[in-house]
């Protein structure tokens, strides 16, 4: 009896003894495989990052161009805001006797529009003359004026052979409005001279 209790004792020894080899050798390739996968994974984590890393940037370089975008609307808006506030005083400020303003006004507006713009705003804004009110002839007097003092100031803007567009405009403007006064009959012989010395110009090209 007591040879079959050994015997059956070493049996289940050497089974929890080959238990323990089988798992021995399981956990040792378990091991060799996370070795030979680990690589792969950091590698995986590493593209994972870059990816990440690169998208960040995109959406970095965005977000900074719709700002510089959004920045440059709003310079422009408040550009535009300057110059009409401006215009609004060109003509009272000359009126009262005060010609800095202009002055300041044709040394800076370069900077932030053009001159067709400046006459299309200042032709808008003074576009209705009543026939019989001595105010608005003051304000005919006035506007020609400033429109003297500016081809005086800057005559490149209206002697551009190239650009020709804001001395019709002006002549245009002037042909209706004030068609007998004096700044009148310059823009009229200005304009002819620009035009014959264009034709002479083409004529010699051709």
């Amino acid at each position: 009896m007591f040879s079959c209790c050994l015997r059956t004792t070493r049996g289940s020894g050497l089974k929890k003894d080959n238990r323990r080899d089988h798992d021995g050798v399981w956990s040792h390739r378990l091991q060799s495989c996370r070795q030979c996968l680990w690589p792969f994974s950091q590698r995986g984590n590493n593209l994972t990052k870059a990816n990440q890393g690169m998208t960040h940037t995109k959406l970095d370089e965005k977000v900074s161009a719709q700002r510089n975008l959004m920045e440059t609307r709003t310079e422009s808006c408040i550009r535009a805001q300057t110059v009409v506030e401006q215009m609004s005083t060109l003509v009272p400020s000359l009126n009262e006797g005060d010609p800095l303003v202009v002055l300041a006004f044709l040394c800076t507006y370069r900077s932030c529009t053009t001159p067709l713009q400046v006459l299309d705003l200042l032709f808008v804004r003074y576009a209705y003359f009543s026939p019989y009110s001595k105010e608005d002839e003051q304000v005919k007097s006035t506007l020609c004026s400033f429109l003297e003092i500016w081809m005086d100031k800057n005559p490149e803007d209206f002697c551009d052979p190239s650009d020709l567009f804001p001395l019709k405009y002006l002549k245009g403007y002037l042909t209706v409005y004030m068609p007998h006064c004096d700044l009148s009959v310059r823009a009229k012989r200005l304009l002819t001279q620009l035009e014959e010395e264009h034709a002479k110009d083409s004529q010699a090209k051709d």
